[in-house]
């Protein structure tokens, strides 16, 4: 499943233990919405994506 098929989320991106994106799912930026996912967790309210 792509990061860009998960609609209405806070979401927090996270890359080699870095935050790279945090915010809602529509504003995901372009050069993320195509890439594949590691890991999905919940952190409070938000959706946490290893990438």
């Amino acid at each position: 499943m792509k990061i860009k098929e998960l609609r209405l989320l806070n979401i927090k991106i996270i890359k080699d233990g870095d935050i790279v994106f945090e915010g809602t799912t529509e504003e995901i930026p372009n050069n993320l919405k195509e890439t594949e996912y590691k890991n999905i967790s919940f952190e409070g309210v938000n959706v946490v994506v290893e990438i």
